[in-house]
């Protein structure tokens, strides 16, 4: 098992490079490592920043079986590509989104069979609903409403991993994401899109909308030093901030800094995942940055990507 200051002076690929996760991830670990960034690269912008930050780009679709394009030896990937959202759902994308997130997973463990460390993103929606209590590592696997073949599949990369982990002694841990948010996106983010542009944001009907979202300080920090719990079998660790708040709640500290009066939708398509974050507390230590905190460095950072954030916006001195 390696211990967190070891990741310095290592070769390390990043999947889904380009994505919410992946992208600070290279880019944080650019300064002391050989980092090769994964991703098809649909956004040019995204591939340049990292370029210039250091980070060896690779262009390469996760649901294709030629592995040539990736680097012959590396000593960690962080597995964080996958294909997400509503066209997951699609009758006709479903050979894709299980190429992607699940076979691309047995395809590279299958090739570096001497990794010090297999960190996986797994996923929050993998868990059966619980009610009004946060979600554990030993609950139990359930389909995401709205969301049944990503989460079949997050289900089926879990199990590979577990299986190959075992099999070829490949150190693994899986982290089950939750809510990470930044000014680059996340739900937290869009939800407060959503209350910018006036538009009424979905609520899980009668029960409380809770989530415990994690601001990209705090997850570039943890996934890094995540790389010191790959063992095998793997660890599998709830990934999410520690704090408890509601979509409400969260949406209403905006509010007040907008001056808008947010507006909600009933809608049971998704129900709430609260996960219960005391493994990944005890592992790595709780979260810094508070929601009062990230919600305001996502309302002050997004002026340029959706210009009705500057509309009645006021801070305190902090900001000014």
């Amino acid at each position: 098992m390696m211990a967190t200051q070891d990741v310095a002076g290592l070769s390390i690929m990043v999947t889904g490079a380009s994505g919410l996760t992946g992208f600070p991830i290279a880019k944080a670990l650019a300064g002391t490592n050989v980092v090769y960034g994964v991703s098809r690269w649909s956004t040019a912008k995204n591939r340049q920043a990292l370029d210039a930050a250091g980070v060896r780009t690779i262009a390469f679709d996760l649901a294709g079986h030629d592995l040539s394009p990736l680097p012959e030896k590396v000593d960690v990937i962080f597995h964080l590509g996958a294909m997400t959202g509503p066209s997951c759902e699609k009758r006709e994308n479903r050979e894709r989104v299980f190429q992607t997130n699940v076979y691309s997973a047995g395809r590279l463990m299958s090739r570096y069979r001497n990794l010090k460390a297999f960190v996986y993103a797994g996923s929050g929606s993998t868990y059966a609903y619980q009610g009004e209590r946060p979600l554990r590592e030993d609950d139990p696997f359930g389909l995401h409403t709205g969301l049944e073949t990503y989460a079949a599949t997050k289900v089926g990369g879990e199990s590979l991993i577990q299986f190959l982990s075992r099999e070829w002694r490949i150190p693994s841990v899986i982290l089950r994401i939750f809510s990470l948010y930044s000014p680059r996106g996340g739900a937290l983010t869009s939800r407060l899109d959503m209350l910018a542009e006036n538009r009424p944001i979905p609520v899980y009907p009668g029960a409380p909308n809770r989530y415990c979202p994690m601001f990209e300080d705090d997850f570039v920090e943890k996934a890094i030093a995540a790389v010191s719990l790959a063992r095998t079998p793997p660890e599998v660790v709830n990934f999410a901030g520690s704090q408890t708040v509601t979509i409400e709640e969260y949406c209403a500290i905006a509010g007040a800094l907008l001056s808008r009066h947010p507006k909600y939708e009933p809608t049971a398509k998704s129900y709430p995942i609260w996960p219960d974050t005391t493994k990944l507390q005890g592992l790595l230590g709780p979260t810094r940055v508070s929601i009062e905190d990230g919600v305001r460095r996502v309302i002050a950072a997004s002026s340029e990507r959706l210009p009705q954030w500057t509309t009645g916006a006021r801070f305190g001195p902090q900001e000014e």
